[in-house]
C-alpha cells in the first residue's frame, strides 16, 4: 500500500511544477491588460484633445492667436495622460476632398514639416511651452510678437489664408497630432507606440 504522505508530496511537488509553467503566461496576459487598457484610455485622450484644439482653430477662425489657443488647450486636454509625449502637431488647411493635409506638408520620410499655405508644424517641445507664453487677445502678431513666442515661424496664416466670409466659401482647416506612449511593463518588444490623430472642421463663418 502507498505511503500517504509520499502520495501528498508528490502532488505538492507537480502543483508547484504546474504553478511554475502557468505564472509566466499569466503575468503576461496581466501585463497585455494593463498595456492595451491605458493605451485604449490614452488613445481616446489623444482623439479627444485633437478634437477639442479643431474646435478652438474652427471657431477663432483668422483671428493670429488661432494656433496659439488651439495649442494651450490642446496641452491641457492632454495633461491627464501622463505617459503620453507629443512629439509633433500641423494644423493645416484641410480643403482636399478627403480632407488630409496637402503632400508638401510631409518630407520624404514620412516626418511633418510646415508648408507655405498648406501647415504649420509645432513640435512638443514648442506646445509644452504654449501656456506659459502668456499671448492675450490683445497680441496682434502670434507668433510673430515676443511676447507671445519668440518667433515661431507661420506658413499657414490665420488672418491670410483661413477664409471666414460664407459667401466666399470658409476655410476647412484641420489638426493633426503625433503623439509617442512608452510601454508601462516593459514586457513587449520595443519602447512604446506611435499614436496619430486627425480631426476636420469648417471655420466658423463672421
Amino acid at each position: 500500500m502507498a505511503d500517504p504522505s509520499r502520495r501528498c508530496g508528490a502532488d505538492r511537488g507537480a502543483a508547484i511544477v504546474e504553478m511554475a509553467l502557468v505564472v509566466p503566461f499569466l503575468a503576461l496576459l496581466l501585463a497585455g491588460i494593463v498595456e492595451f487598457g491605458t493605451l485604449w484610455r490614452d488613445d481616446l485622450t489623444l482623439s479627444s484633445g485633437t478634437r477639442a484644439a479643431a474646435r478652438v482653430v474652427s471657431n477663432l477662425g483668422d483671428n493670429r492667436l488661432a494656433d496659439y489657443d488651439a495649442l494651450v488647450t490642446l496641452d491641457s486636454a492632454l495633461s491627464s495622460a501622463d505617459g503620453l509625449v507629443v512629439e509633433a502637431v500641423l494644423i493645416f488647411d484641410a480643403s482636399a476632398a478627403d480632407g488630409l493635409p496637402h503632400s508638401s506638408c510631409f518630407d520624404g520620410s514620412g516626418d511633418p514639416q510646415a508648408s507655405v499655405g498648406y501647415c504649420n508644424l509645432y513640435t512638443g517641445a514648442q506646445l509644452s511651452s504654449m501656456s506659459s507664453l502668456n499671448c492675450v487677445t490683445t497680441c496682434a502678431e502670434f507668433p510673430n510678437n515676443a511676447d507671445c513666442s519668440g518667433g515661431l515661424a507661420v506658413y499657414f496664416c490665420p488672418q491670410d489664408d483661413r477664409e471666414t466670409s460664407q459667401a466666399v466659401g470658409t476655410t476647412n482647416v484641420g489638426v493633426w497630432v503625433k503623439a509617442k506612449r512608452d510601454y508601462y511593463t516593459g514586457v513587449f518588444p520595443g519602447d512604446g507606440v506611435t499614436m496619430t490623430d486627425r480631426t476636420v472642421m469648417k471655420v466658423e463663418p463672421r
